[in-house]
Formats: C-alpha cells, structure tokens, sequence
C-alpha cells in the first residue's frame, strides 16, 4: 500500500491532472452551446477550414512519403556518388522551421521576388508573358513544408530498413525478381509500417502550422484560432475551432495506430544479416545523386544560401541592444523549459519503473497525448484552464495574482506540448538498464531516492542529454504557442522572425532566422555527438 501511493506516485497522479486539465478543458467546448459569431463563422469560414486543412494534409502526406521513402531507400540499399555525404545531409531541413522556410521562399519567388525579378530580367519579359507559380498559395506551402517535413519520413523509414535483414532481399532475388520488382513486391509491403509513422508526424505537424499559413494568406483551423481570438475577441470560438481541430488530430493517431495494429511484419530475428549496399554506375548513379540533391537543395542549401546573403546585408541594421535582450529571453526560456522538461520527464519514467503498474503506465501515456496537440490548440486550452484558476483564486483568496500571460503559462504550455519527447528519451533509456540493478539495490537495502542518485542516473545522462538538446531546439522554434501566451513586449527570436516579415520586412527578418537555424545545427551536431557515445 506505501509502495503503491508513494510521494513519487502521487506527483505522478498529480501532473498528470495538471498537465491534462487544458486538453479536457477544450474537449468540453465541443458541447457547449453555440453564439451567434459562432453560427456565422460556421456559415462562412467552417467549411473553407475543413477542406484546406484536408488538402494540406492530402498533399504533404503524398510529397513527404515520396521523397522521405525514395531517399531513404537509395541510402539505404546503395553506394552511390556523395551517398555518405547525403546520409546525413538529407536530415538538415529540420533545422529550419517551416515559418522561415515560407518567409525565404516567398522572398525569391513570389511575384516581386529576387529570384523572380533576376528571371524576368534576364530574360526581358513581364509577368503577364511567362508562365508563373504563385508560391504564395495552398500548393506553394504543401510545397514548402514538405521540403522541411521530409526528414520524419526519411529517418523513419531509414532505421526500420537498417533493421531488415539482407536475407529477405536474397530469398526474392531467388525468384528472380528485379530491383523494380523487389521494391514493390518486398520493400515497399514491409516499409508500410514506417512510411506511415512518417507521414503522420509530419501531416500532424502541417495541419497544426500557423506561420507558412499565415504568411501566405491560407485560411485553416489554426489561423481561424488566431482569427477568432484576436480579430472577434471570442475566447468561446477560438476554444470551439480548436476542440474541432483537437478531435481531428486524435481521429487521425487512433487511424494510424490501428493500421499498424493490423498491418505487422515481422524482420528475420536471429537470422538476420546486415545489408550489402549495391554500388550504382552510370545513369542509375547519376539519377540517384539527383534524387537525394534535389531535397537537399531545396529543402537546406538554397534557402540557407539566401538567407546568409540577406543576413550579411540587414544585420548591422537589426542587431543592436534589444535584439541581444531577445536573444538572451529566447536562449534562457529555451534553457530554464528543457532543463523542467527534462526532470518531469525523468520523474514519470521512474515511477513505471518503480512501481511497476499498470496505473502508472496509464498516467505516462495521458501525458504523452499532448504532443499530438496543435501548439494553438494548447495555448488556447491554458489560456482557458488559467482563466478558471485566476477567477478560483481572485474569489475565494480577494487577490489580484493573475497566472494568464505571464512566463508561467507559456512554460507550462511548452510541458504540455513536449513532454512527451522526453519521456520517449527515457523509456528508450531505462530499457537498457537490466531490471537486476533493481533488485541488487534492494538486496543491499539502497533506499529508493540512493539507488536514482548511484545507480539510475549515471546510466541516464547521455538519455537526458538527447531530451533536453531535443527540448530545447523545439522550445526556440515553436511559434503560435509562444505567441498566444507570452507577457505584453516579451518576444523571442521566433515571434521577432514572423513581426518582420508581417511588417513587409522580409530581408531584416533573416536576422533572427538566422540565429534560429544555427542554435538548431550546434544543437543537432552535439546531440549526434551524444548518440555517438551512447
């Protein structure tokens, strides 16, 4: 009974409410009556919403599977021209967010666009002569954050084919199958599982972006969330838009979830033989150093090349006193978040590890539910949960202590958005701690709190590196969370990024782009050099 309601459980227990009380406080609008505004948007806006954000979805889950999965094959199955160059290039996008992506790209290409303007020069012709993409529509951001959103697909499908055995490529050659043939009838069967895990992290990322939508005029759930908060002043329709959206993301993670429940391949087991990479000549040489360098041009080194080139041009111009202010708020906001994450996290797993119930298994997974949420839907749930509170403590204490729009919210909105990394960095970890340490302790009559200290944490260091490296590069980029929540005049390099460019301030913009991107590369460099030494 002790064991069972231990002060680590009952912080568990806890948390949990605590964390979860937002999403349950968002949930519950979908059956609160409707308003007049709220019938007039639904009349209006609903339907555009619903069928924009359906289209974004379609079309990023179609982009990112092709490119993620082809590219993940070649590097995979092949040597090849710079193959080992790409095998770590292809996952650079990642370090620029989505929002920046949409900013750089509409500055080369849209209508008055550098890249735009120098073709039309060249060439001596007008606009209305040439044939021309509007990169500032629904397909140019499909476009856009698939180049960024490939890498979920691609990393996937990259380990889960590094754990297939070679033995299943030789049986098919026996039937004397072709390439062609062994990817469509072996390959790409076996790959579902993880092509699919790929696409779902990156549609859920899509379908919960403010920034590219935003900037590109695009109307989804999530600027309709800003909309009516911000334009109508409707707490009730903003709540109402994101429990619609909120519903929308759990349907398509209880989807993913039962086909992989349904769809099982096994690998090869204890016969399992590491492939032998094909060395490809020739044309077929040439074509898959074009498939790999295609995204990486696109999705890394064109964009980045621009934006040193406006960077070189605009920083005198930016940077100065306040900007270092900004920077310093960023980096300690990023740092002071990881740093709670990453110990909340630590606390949970240790509790399943402790206890060793189904109870706190249960709570791990409720928590892990907020990764799933749209940074707006979460904001917009705190804002709500902290109005409650504010009015608890006003009425029953007489005092004038407000939590909403202060550091407080947006810190606990960033544990209940990333928790869930976390926690995946740890569960990753104890799993490699043989549970004979446990009982060694308990022979030794360790107490519980001496046995994390010498035992657990030594062996988790390099498992809560990777979670407060991958914390904090989340917390630098995340944009409407952020935006929703801060203090009056308290702004980071990622909400000073979208304040430019709403300012027509494209070329200044890339100053704090910049410092966003290159605190994402060191911070993606150390965490590869940790998973080195793990």
């Amino acid at each position: 009974m002790i064991n069972n309601f231990s002060k680590l459980k009952i912080s568990s227990v806890f948390l949990t409410l605590l964390i979860s009380a937002p999403a349950i406080i968002i949930f519950l609008y979908l059956f609160i009556g409707s308003s007049e505004n709220w019938e007039h948007l639904k009349e209006t806006l609903l339907f555009e919403y619903v069928f924009n954000s359906l289209y974004i979805m379609i079309g990023v889950a179609v982009l990112t599977a092709l490119i993620g999965f082809s590219t993940a094959y070649l590097t995979s199955l092949y040597t090849f021209s710079f193959s080992k160059f790409f095998h770590y290039g292809l996952i650079l996008p990642f370090a620029i967010p989505t929002y920046i992506m949409a900013f750089i790209y509409g500055g080369m290409f849209d209508i008055t666009g550098s890249v735009t303007t120098f073709i039309l020069n060249t060439l001596g012709k007008t606009l209305d002569e040439v044939i021309f993409f509007d990169i500032m529509s629904i397909e140019g951001a499909i476009i856009i954050m698939s180049l960024v959103l490939y890498p979920y697909v691609y990393l996937i499908c990259k380990t889960y084919l590094s754990f297939e055995s070679a033995s299943i490529i030789d049986a098919a050659k026996t039937f004397n199958l072709s390439s062609w043939q062994i990817l469509k009838k072996v390959i790409l069967p076996i790959s579902r599982p993880a092509i699919v895990a790929g696409v779902t992290l990156a549609v859920m990322e899509a379908v919960a972006d403010f920034g590219v939508m935003d900037y590109f005029g695009v109307s989804t759930f999530v600027t309709g969330i800003f909309r009516a908060w911000f334009g109508m002043g409707s707490v009730e329709d903003a709540a109402k838009l994101a429990s619609i959206l909120m519903t929308f993301v759990f349907l398509l993670i209880v989807l993913e979830r039962l086909q992989r429940r349904n769809k099982v391949y096994k690998s090869s087991g204890k016969d399992f033989k590491p492939i032998d990479k094909v060395k490809l000549t020739g044309f077929k040489n040439v074509l898959a150093v074009i498939t790999c360098f295609v995204p990486f041009f696109l999705g890394f080194l064109l964009p980045f090349i621009q934006l040193c080139f406006w960077f070189a041009i605009s920083y005198e111009e930016i940077i100065d006193e306040d900007f270092m202010t900004l920077l310093y708020q960023t980096l300690t906001l990023a740092l002071g978040s990881a740093a709670l994450i990453t110990a909340l996290a630590l606390l949970f797993v240790y509790n399943v590890r402790v206890n060793q119930d189904k109870s706190s298994s249960i709570l791990t997974q409720v928590v892990k539910m907020g990764y799933s949420i749209p940074g707006a839907v979460v904001a917009v749930g705190i804002l709500s949960f902290f109005a409650i509170l504010d009015r608890y403590v006003i009425d029953l204490f007489s005092s004038t202590y407000i939590i909403s729009g202060t550091v407080i919210a947006v810190v606990f909105g960033y544990c209940v958005r990333f928790l869930a990394i976390a926690i995946n960095n740890f569960e990753s970890g104890f799993t490699r701690i043989p549970t004979t340490y446990d009982d060694a302790a308990k022979t030794f009559n360790i107490g519980q709190n001496k046995t994390f200290v010498k035992i657990f944490l030594p062996l988790l260091k390099n498992s809560a590196f990777a979670a407060f490296i991958v914390i904090f590069i989340e917390v630098i980029k995340e944009l409407p969370l952020t935006m929703i929540l801060r203090p009056f005049n308290y702004d980071t390099l990622a909400v000073r990024a979208l304040e430019l460019t709403q300012q027509a301030q494209i070329i200044e913009s890339s100053v704090p782009s910049m410092f966003i991107i290159v605190i994402g590369i060191i911070s993606v460099t150390l965490l590869a050099k940790n998973m080195n030494k793990a």
